[in-house]
């Protein structure tokens, strides 16, 4: 498996935390992106880009 490809664990995070963000809180999402260095999903979210959250690979979120 690519060490640059996302975890199992972290895709489940990033589909419930989308479908939160999008449908639950209407925030839109403006970045998302795998970190090379942490591994971490980065996402960058909210009307004004104030929202700032990590996924890591354990599939844990951290604001």
């Amino acid at each position: 498996m690519d060490e640059l490809q996302p975890r199992v664990e972290q895709l489940q995070s990033l589909y419930r935390l989308c479908h939160q963000l999008t449908n639950v809180v209407f925030q839109p999402i403006h970045i998302v992106r795998l970190d090379e260095r942490s591994l971490n999903i980065f996402i960058l979210a909210g009307q004004n880009e104030g929202i700032q959250l990590e996924i890591m690979p354990d599939g844990s979120i951290e604001p």
